[in-house]
């Protein structure tokens, strides 16, 4: 635990800490290796940033991001799985949080794209 932490800032750090391992939760229900390993990576990035001090610009952009991945995580990440009885259809684990667009809002977004590398570039906090 850091010392550098006021109470009140920790109190944050925390929340957003269990909202991340929530949203980690239901974006892999039932892939349990993505499961441990998107935990950990969580508490891996999260021990990185302790290093910020309480109150700081760079403290404060770290909760922020991490509150950004885990809205992204729980509306934005769809698990999908092969059918066992069609080899070539896909079961798509859709569930209550997934937010689901129609066609117009979808389409004030083309030709805005991220490579692969851009996005792997990115930190989780």
């Amino acid at each position: 635990m850091s010392a550098t932490i006021v109470p009140h800032n920790r109190t944050v750090v925390l929340s957003t800490y269990r909202n991340l391992l929530r949203a980690t939760r239901i974006a892999f229900q039932g892939d349990d290796s993505t499961l441990q390993n998107s935990r950990r990576f969580a508490r891996d990035s999260f021990d990185q940033n302790r290093r910020f001090k309480a109150g700081s610009i760079e403290a404060e952009k770290a909760v922020e991001h991490a509150q950004g991945v885990a809205q992204i995580l729980r509306e934005n990440v769809v698990q999908g799985s092969t059918d066992k009885e069609e080899s070539e259809t896909y079961k798509l684990n859709i569930h209550k949080h997934t937010e689901k667009g129609d066609n117009e809002s979808v389409k004030q977004f083309r030709g805005t794209t991220k490579s692969f590398a851009e996005v792997k570039r990115c930190s989780l906090i």
